[in-house]
Formats: structure tokens, sequence, C-alpha cells
């Protein structure tokens, strides 16, 4: 167990990596025969707060977009904060749980757990929710990230890990490839929110059902996952780069892909140089965007009495 300049360090035997109470974040991980980071990050925990990029972060208490900032549920309309260009809800509002100060909760030599509690009407949600974020290193090579929640009140749900992947050593992810378990994906409006429809990734900018490079465009869309139906974890993802090759898997109905063309700050990063567009790669876990207002998405509601689990392993 290790603490440094405010990162507490979590390891095994053949990986590392830095976590932060602030947005419950994986700040750095490494493969130990490689030592290159794998992911975007800073070790300045300031940098983290001053820039808007989730890096790392632990997203809800609906992660992605809520058109028209509101929702029924049971009947009831739910009306969220507006902090997506004025009109939408985006990442569980301004003070969502990616720029929030968790507590430490335990922390040992593999395994570093955070936890949040979000007030009824935080961000116009109704209900106490009390979030927990257990990261552990299990042998050989996995990060496993699991998530639980509990909430007084019937509530939408839908937490993700937003890290930004980078096994090259360099400042571009155009010579990683990747793999998806995804026969569909969601299209979306200019502002992000999915039309409703689902169309098949067949032959699209979105099939990659045999692992290829990304193409030259903008990703920013949710694909549907057939193998994950039930709730069990499953291998959804796997991206490579060189000798570096990981495998998601997930308990998830969606991987939302985004290939950082938002990125550029003035924060330093990991590698001495600030992060340029395209320099990192993310596949966060989730549930569809928007599900609370399209009636034949998956449901994501957390209802009380029920506790809410999720499990992410990124295995190298």
């Amino acid at each position: 167990m290790q603490i440094k300049n405010g990162i507490l360090y979590i390891s095994n035997e053949n990986l590392i990596a830095g976590l932060t109470p602030y947005g419950a974040s994986l700040t750095d991980l490494r493969l130990k025969a490689f030592n290159r980071p794998l992911v975007l990050g800073y070790d300045n925990i300031d940098a983290y707060k001053n820039e808007c990029q989730f890096m790392g972060a632990v997203i809800g208490r609906y992660a992605n977009r809520i058109s028209d900032a509101r929702f029924k549920l049971h009947d009831r309309e739910i009306i969220l904060e507006e902090n997506e260009k004025g009109v939408g809800h985006l990442h569980g509002g301004s003070a969502g749980y990616g720029v929030s100060e968790w507590q430490t909760k335990s922390h040992s030599h593999n395994r570093c757990c955070f936890e949040l509690t979000e007030a009824d009407g935080h961000a116009g949600y109704h209900g106490n929710l009390t979030v927990e974020a257990c990261y552990e290193l299990i042998e050989p090579a996995t990060l496993r990230l699991t998530f639980y929640a509990t909430c007084d009140q019937d509530t939408i749900i839908n937490i993700c890990h937003h890290p930004y992947f980078n096994f090259s050593g360099g400042q571009s992810i155009t010579s990683h490839r990747l793999w998806l378990a995804a026969n569909h994906y969601l299209p979306a409006t200019n502002d992000l929110i999915p039309t409703g429809n689902i169309l098949e990734t067949n032959g699209s900018d979105f099939d990659f059902k045999t692992s290829k490079q990304l193409k030259d465009r903008d990703y920013n869309n949710t694909t549907c996952l057939h193998m994950v139906s039930n709730g069990a974890l499953a291998h959804a993802a796997t991206l490579s780069c060189d000798e570096i090759e990981m495998d998601l898997w997930t308990t998830q109905p969606g991987i939302h892909l985004y290939n950082g063309y938002k990125l550029g700050s003035d924060n330093i990063g990991h590698l001495g140089v600030p992060y340029p567009a395209y320099s990192g790669i993310c596949l966060e876990p989730q549930a569809w965007p928007n599900s609370p207002n399209e009636a034949h998405f998956p449901l994501a509601v957390l209802r009380v009495g029920e506790r809410y689990e999720q499990i992410n392993e990124y295995r190298f």
C-alpha cells in the first residue's frame, strides 16, 4: 500500500494502478514488464479538477445523456439539471460523481474502495443513493472494477467508468486495433442524443466484429452488446497495440465508443506533454443513453430494496 502526492497505489505481480478519491478516478495503470502508462492521466491532482474530460473517472448517477433533462418514472415526471448546452442532462449533472470527492472506504496492497452518498434532490434525482467503487488487481494481470449502489427511492441509474486507453507510449491511438461484440449501435443526433433507432453494425463504421483499426472519423456513440443480455459477465471488447492486448469484460448492455477527439488542454500528462486530440480511446461499459425516455431500450432502474452491482474487468 502506497500513497504519493495524493495518489493511492495498488499493485500485484504484474500491474500497478494509481487512484484518487476525486471522481474515484483511475490516474495511472501500468504493466510492470513495460513500465509505460496504459491510460491517460496526470501526476498532479489539480489537473483533474481544472479539465473537463472525466479522465479515468467514475460517472453517475446517470452517465451519458438524457434528452431535455427530464423523464418519467412510475408516471411521475422527474426534471433534472440542464447542464448540456442548456437543454440536456449529461453525466449526472455539473456536480456528478466524476467531479465529486469520494471517501476512501478501504485501501490495501491490491484493492481500494471509494464510497459516495448522493442526497435526495441532487441534480434533480430522487432518493438518497449510496454508491461504492472498488478497484482490485487480480492475478495474473487484471484490473477489476465493481460498483455497488442502494437507494431509498426507486431511481434510474447508469454508472460507468471513463478511462482513456493508449498502449503505444505515444500521443496517438491510430495504431490500435479494436474488436467489439456488437451487432448493433445507436445512431445519434448532432447533440449526441440517441435517435431511438437501433441499427446493424454490418458494413458501418461501427462494425468491429473482426479486429480492425478505427476509421478516420469522430466516434461518440453507444454500441449494443449482443453477448451481454442478462447481466452476466461477458467478453465485450478487445483493444490491442503492438505487444499489448486488453480484453474488456462487463455485465453492462452497451459500450460507449469515444476516440478522444475533444481532448486538448495545457495540463501535462504522464508522457511530459499535454494530451492532443485522438490521444486516447474510451470504451465505456454502461446502460444505453437516454434509456429512461426510450421504452424499447434496456431498463436502467434501481428499486428500493435492491442492490445494484456492476462488474468490469480489464484483462491484459
